[in-house]
């Protein structure tokens, strides 16, 4: 009987995850708030940083470490800047022109931008070197 009223309480405690827990009007447990202060433009990757940060219970913008982004249609990355600690990116197959943000990344260890065929072959080249990341680059520039 006390094994079972142990696990019915695990398990009640365990559902409030999302919830603060008071006991005599003290708090006992509240939940880490998601980390929202950021803007994106662009609404494909707005919505997958999102995702990532709910996923991952992102609270502070520098624990976000992976993103994957892939066949999301992204356009552009202006507001990625925010998220300075990623250090595995995903973003194949979209629609990209343009990676100079991804040049301040430092932490970045895996870049993955196959299928992106408006990406400049030179700007591909910089952040080769740049980052000395295991970059995946799109078939034009191989």
């Amino acid at each position: 009987m006390k094994i079972l009223l142990s696990i019915i309480t695990m398990l009640a405690l365990l559902s409030c995850e999302r919830y603060q827990v008071t006991l005599n009007e003290r708090e006992i447990y509240t939940p880490a708030i998601l980390f929202s202060d950021f803007q994106i433009l662009d609404p494909a990757l707005r919505t997958c940083v999102t995702q990532a940060i709910n996923d991952q219970k992102i609270s502070k913008p520098e624990d976000l470490k992976l993103l994957n982004c892939s066949y999301a249609a992204i356009i552009q990355l202006d507001g990625l800047e925010r998220f300075t600690k990623l250090e595995t990116v995903n973003f194949s197959n979209n629609k990209l022109a343009d990676i100079k943000p991804l040049m301040f990344f430092g932490d970045l260890k895996r870049l993955d931008l196959r299928g992106n065929s408006g990406l400049s072959c030179k700007d591909l080249r910089s952040l080769e070197i740049l980052l000395a990341a295991d970059l995946l680059k799109p078939q034009s520039c191989q």
